[in-house]
């Protein structure tokens, strides 16, 4: 068997195949929660939404506003926008 070299070129062109833009995220006035912020941005992916509550508290535009208890489940934790 005889061991040939030949070049291969090969052209690839990148095209960026998603279109995101930034999600500018909107406090409501009074109390919310996570899920209101879900109601409010439907194109949002849930996990961008809580990771930009998690930056604003950290940054310290929104605060702690308490919790709803419900039946079941973990309570609801509510934010409010520090004005």
């Amino acid at each position: 068997m005889k061991n040939s070299k030949t070049n291969i070129n090969v052209e690839t062109e990148v095209i960026p195949t998603t279109n995101k833009k930034k999600l500018v995220v909107n406090w409501p006035n009074g109390k919310f929660s996570i899920s209101d912020l879900e109601r409010e941005h439907p194109n949002a992916v849930p996990i961008t939404l809580r990771f930009r509550v998690k930056k604003a508290l950290e940054s310290g535009s929104i605060v702690p506003a308490g919790k709803v208890e419900g039946e079941i489940g973990r309570p609801t934790l509510l934010f409010e926008r520090v004005s």
